[in-house]
């Protein structure tokens, strides 16, 4: 029997649904195991709490995709935005269409996606930045490499209506430049396939997104530094974790069907905040 089934059982021999808090508190022993080095399982299950109470749609989520995501924050030493409020990670409500149920899934945001590219050591400085209509900007390749110029129009209007591309420049240790641009309808078309086009900070942080995107098809084609880290990071972006032990099986068993816990409970975050 899994670890959340056997909790679950255990939790409800008191004759009520289980809360979703008693479930993680009950669960959070048997993951210590798995933890990342120098994570508790004790703030593995205050960040999945606070979490839960601060996206109240996650309430209908299983609770082994809640917590495959939370310990995808932990591997990878990024909080989720919920609880930071850095927008360096999300974890955010989706319904699977196979098998119709809803499930937590995890989404890298800019600023995670930039703090792990950077944990490489080599680079000399990386940036980001979208273009907007009034903004003087070009670029081109010779046979010295590529070359681009961009001088803002601080006059002109900014937002998501009025963006035309987002670009990436990054200088590494051995000199080397990066370069990458995308238009304004390329990322629309990635935002399109994304399962979170419609919540979450593709609507609330459009222009951020943009910029990850921008980073993680730079990433992708080999042009930034990868690392271990980084790679499980982009795979498992916009998706439902599944976490592994040293054993090499899963530590939650299969995530889709699980049943959501029932009645929030919060619990203090370390230093006493909620």
């Amino acid at each position: 029997m899994g670890a959340i089934a056997k909790a679950s059982g255990e939790v409800a021999k008191s004759g009520s649904a289980p809360k979703f808090a008693d479930l993680v508190r009950q669960v959070s022993p048997q993951l210590q195991s798995v933890m990342p080095r120098g994570f508790k399982a004790e703030r593995l299950a205050q960040m999945a709490i606070s979490a839960y109470n601060q996206t109240p749609k996650l309430a209908e989520c299983s609770v082994p995709s809640i917590l495959s995501c939370c310990l995808q924050c932990a591997s990878l030493g990024l909080e989720p935005s919920a609880v930071d409020g850095l927008g360096r990670a999300y974890i955010l409500p989706y319904k699977n269409r196979k098998t119709g149920q809803m499930e937590a899934q995890f989404i890298l945001g800019k600023n995670g996606m930039v703090e792990l590219v950077q944990r490489s050591g080599k680079l000399r400085s990386l940036r980001t930045q979208c273009v907007y209509e009034g903004d003087e900007f070009d670029y081109w390749e010779d046979e010295s490499g590529v070359h681009y110029s961009y001088r803002p129009n601080l006059d002109a209007p900014h937002g998501k209506e009025h963006m035309r591309l987002v670009y990436l420049s990054a200088q590494l240790l051995d000199g080397g430049l990066v370069f990458l641009a995308m238009s304004k309808s390329e990322v629309d078309g990635v935002m399109g396939r994304s399962k979170a086009a419609n919540f979450g900070p593709w609507q609330t942080d459009y222009e951020a997104m943009a910029e990850k995107t921008v980073l993680r098809r730079a990433f992708n084609r080999g042009m930034l530094p990868r690392s271990v880290e980084v790679a499980h990071g982009v795979a498992n972006d916009e998706a439902t974790p599944v976490m592994v032990d040293e054993d090499g099986f899963e530590v939650f068993g299969h995530v889709a069907g699980s049943a959501p816990a029932q009645d929030v409970e919060d619990v203090p975050a370390e230093g006493g905040e909620a």
